[in-house]
């Protein structure tokens, strides 16, 4: 080989020494194997890429088909989320519950009209002439019955409940609860959670124009390519280019689909490169109809106060506030529309500059439905008339989610149950005690309430922004403790502290009940055991320690009270004197047992000095409707799995704390409260429920507070300032509107919370006493009430003042009631108003210090 070489070299040389020097110089500058050898590395290099293009290929492919595999299998990714549910519906003959309520509830307990599923995992119902037919989904038939509620002429009355399986008639029965809330795991991380509000539909479902709509604006092939289309990014790239705004989306449905469930959102080449080969694997695994429907489930599509919404069910309920099925052109022309960047179309309050950038996306969604075919001009035009819809909430941002604070609450006591446990992922069915109706009842007459404060504030000329005062309620079922309604601030969003369960203040007057409670369970007065009639000096007094406290106002009676009296005018200085007596140790005690933190053993604890939540006081209120028994307060009810298995079940807690006839008196003397002319409550005395009680407080003019309580039902009411300011009204004035506003709202929603009366236990008696003395009434003395005693301690003297007879029961006089609320500039009258006690000239007058 070397020989044919060396001869080939010098046959070549001797032709280039015949051309002359400059060829040969040219001959040795050139190698001449140099060129095959970078052909050679070029081929080379090429396999080479070919080959790493070709693992790269398979990598992504394999890649792609094992984590699809993984997330249909329910292993990866956004499982299903974990839903909260609210409590279950109560309905009942004879209610006044419209059709259209009993249809809007069910449309939010996920239900859909039974011509438009074929999941049965969805209840379904029908709207028919005889009434609405309900059929649960599998997993709540066996705890809901299947029923036909029937309606009045008027369709507002519920006339019969009919059990469709038995035929019977039903006196009452429950409805699916409504889901209030979802936690789902975030893409991309392993632990976070994302909270928002879903509600999944079915392809069958959606309506054609819903279709179309979000077909025309983000991706127009969808139903022809293979998950990728990619003359598509060229063309919406151009389109944006052209218009100046994003008009067409980029990616195809199914890239968007496996942005939003498996890759994320990280700006990186490979993952641009991974979402491809994902959507190419996922359109061979799933039909354009399934791709559709999981994307139209998981798309954000804005908030709502401190929630996400989720999918366009959620976004037609909450912005539209019908089925997603009931959705007309231009509404869902403009669900379409606000994919791309929902923020800038959705807004708390209906700002012009956002109503007029809404209009303008919906009307670009339909030039594109016309211009593809879907609708004819003429329809684009017509639709393009209609006004955007979109329900705004009161113009009050932060309370269009009905229950935030109560979600965090949920979610903090799941976590302490499961504390290694993604919720996010489980697809747990979480079934709590929320009252829908009352929950939505008390963030309406919250955030009323503290709008009107602000009113009263700004007239007072008072230094004190607008919005700044704050405020909590908390409502619990008294004998189960089960939590009704708990709003913990006026606006979630601007404030995730939850006052209803983490903001200890206070709680002034509002800490008396149980103050009199230990008095009247091992108190004595005079040598006997202490009753409600016994008379006490109200007249300025220092106690031990050089202790001096003052009545609301610096006013003073200078007369004898009883010592219901007391309590019901909320007088610091009587309070302070039976503590004493009583002993601040045993009052104390008393606290702690009625389930508040064990204050100090001293005098300002019979003032509420101490510090407690809205949520512990309302628990420790129960112990009066309750018999003497203090219901624990609990949120979760039952959690059940996906598949229906039953993981906790809360069973209703009840702690003996007193005797259930010292929690009886106590109840009578606060029914003084607001059944007095003179009671600091009695503006909720218009109410005319059959039996209310409740006590106002207010401490250091920081903190007001009103606790009031039907048999069933204990609700209390904060209103403050996150920064300790004075508070420059009373809690009559502050906290007892709110209150009286929701209780309004509970017994037109829910008459069997506010029914009943107060049943003395064994063990009570009554007897006729004067109440200027505190004795048994005889027939000459020219003042008589019926006062309750336990037996064994009730006073068996006669009334000297007023020698005679015994009296051993006197007539009822019926007595009106007063208009339902005080106009701003009153308050309950601090002093008798036409009572029977005498009138007295005050001691003197100061501004408020101590409220009643």
């Amino acid at each position: 080989m070397r020989k044919w070489r060396k001869m080939f070299l010098r046959m070549r040389s001797r032709r280039a020494n015949r051309r002359g020097p400059a060829s040969v110089l040219v001959l040795e500058r050139q190698v001449p194997h140099s060129r095959r050898q970078r052909i050679g590395r070029g081929l080379l290099v090429l396999a080479a890429g070919l080959g790493l293009c070709l693992l790269a290929f398979g990598y992504f492919s394999w890649e792609a088909e094992q984590d699809l595999e993984a997330w249909l299998a329910g292993r990866l990714g956004q499982s299903e989320p974990t839903i909260f549910y609210a409590a279950p519906r109560r309905i009942r003959v004879g209610q006044r519950l419209s059709r259209e309520h009993v249809l809007g509830h069910l449309s939010r307990a996920g239900y859909t009209e039974s011509s438009k599923t074929t999941d049965p995992r969805r209840g379904r119902y029908r709207n028919g002439r005889e009434g609405v037919d309900i059929w649960p989904g599998v997993l709540a038939a066996e705890r809901f019955p299947r029923l036909r509620i029937v309606f009045s002429r008027d369709g507002r009355t519920i006339q019969r409940i009919v059990d469709l399986e038995t035929g019977r008639d039903l006196e009452s029965a429950e409805l699916e609860p409504e889901p209030i809330g979802s936690i789902a795991r975030s893409v991309g991380t392993s632990t976070d959670a994302s909270r928002g509000l879903r509600l999944e539909v079915e392809y069958k479902q959606l309506p054609r124009h819903l279709i179309h709509a979000i077909v025309a604006v983000e991706d127009k092939r969808f139903f022809e390519h293979t998950g990728v289309d990619y003359w598509g990014i060229l063309r919406a790239l151009w389109r944006d280019l052209r218009a100046g705004e994003a008009i067409q989306g980029g990616s195809t449905i199914t890239q968007q689909l496996v942005k939003n469930i498996l890759v994320g959102s990280e700006r990186t080449l490979r993952r641009k490169v991974r979402e491809a080969f994902l959507a190419l694997a996922l359109e061979r695994r799933l039909s354009k109809e399934e791709i559709f429907t999981r994307y139209v489930n998981v798309i954000y599509l804005g908030r709502r106060g401190g929630l996400s919404v989720y999918g366009v069910g959620a976004a037609a309920r909450e912005y539209f506030d019908k089925d997603v099925s009931h959705l007309t052109l231009p509404e869902a022309a403009f669900l379409a529309g606000i994919i791309h960047r929902p923020g800038a179309y959705i807004t708390a309050t209906p700002r012009p500059e956002v109503l007029e950038r809404g209009l303008r996306r919906r009307n670009l969604v339909l030039d594109l439905m016309a211009e593809q075919g879907f609708i004819t001009p003429a329809e684009a035009e017509a639709a393009k008339r209609a006004p955007l819809g979109v329900r705004f909430r009161a113009g009050r941002p932060g309370t269009e989610v009905s229950a935030p604070y109560f979600l965090d609450y949920v979610q903090e006591q799941l976590a302490e149950l499961f504390p290694t446990s993604d919720l996010g992922q489980l697809g747990y069915r979480v079934y709590t005690t929320i009252d829908m109706d009352l929950q939505r009842a008390a963030t309406t007459a919250l955030t009323e309430g503290l709008e009107r404060l602000d009113r009263e504030l700004a007239r007072r000329r008072e230094r004190i922004p607008p919005g700044t005062v704050q405020g909590a309620l908390v409502a619990l079922h008294a004998r189960t403790g089960a939590i009704l309604a708990m709003v913990g601030g006026r606006n979630y969003v601007e404030s995730q502290f939850n006052r209803a369960t983490d903001a200890r203040r206070q709680p002034g007057s509002a800490i008396k009940p149980f103050v009199y409670a230990a008095a009247l369970e091992s108190g004595e007065h005079e040598g006997r055991p202490l009753t409600l009639a016994d008379l006490y000096m109200d007249e300025p007094r220092t106690f031990e320690g050089g202790y001096t406290p003052k009545n609301f106002g610096d006013t003073y009676l200078l007369r004898p009270v009883t010592v219901r009296e007391a309590l019901a005018r909320s007088l610091n200085v009587v309070t302070v004197q039976i503590a004493q007596e009583t002993g601040y140790g045993v009052v104390a005690r008393m606290i702690e047992r009625c389930g508040l933190p064990r204050p100090p053993a001293q005098a300002a604890t019979a003032l509420g000095a101490a510090e407690v939540t809205p949520l512990e006081l309302a628990a420790a209120y129960t112990v009066f409707p309750g018999g003497g028994q203090r219901a624990v307060p609990f949120a979760l009810a039952r959690l059940v799995t996906a598949e229906g298995r039953l993981l906790q079940e809360t069973a209703p807690r009840r702690i003996e704390a007193l005797s259930a006839t010292v929690a009886y008196l106590v109840t009578s003397a606060l029914q003084s409260v607001i059944a007095e002319p003179y009671g600091t409550g009695h503006a909720a005395s218009a109410l005319g429920l059959p039996a209310i009680a409740g006590k106002t407080g207010t401490s250091q003019r920081s903190d007001a507070w009103f606790v009031g309580f039907t048999p069933q039902l204990v609700a209390v009411v904060w209103v403050g300032f996150d920064d300790n300011r004075p508070l420059p009204l009373a809690a009559s004035r502050a906290a007892l509107p709110i209150w009286i506003a929701f209780m309004r709202q509970v017994a037109a929603l829910r008459p069997d919370l506010t029914a009943g009366s107060f049943t003395p236990p064994d063990g009570i008696v009554e007897h006729v006493v004067d109440p200027q003395t505190g004795l048994r009434a005889t027939d000459h003395c020219p003042e008589k009430r019926v006062e309750v005693f336990i037996q064994g301690r009730e006073i068996t003297a006669l009334c000297t003042l007023h020698p005679g007879q015994p009296v051993e029961e006197i007539p009822e006089v019926p007595v009106e009631n007063p208009p339902l609320s005080l106009p701003p500039s009153e308050e309950p009258p601090s002093a008798p108003e036409a009572s029977s006690a005498p009138k007295t000239r005050p001691l003197r007058t100061r501004p408020p210090l101590l409220d009643r």
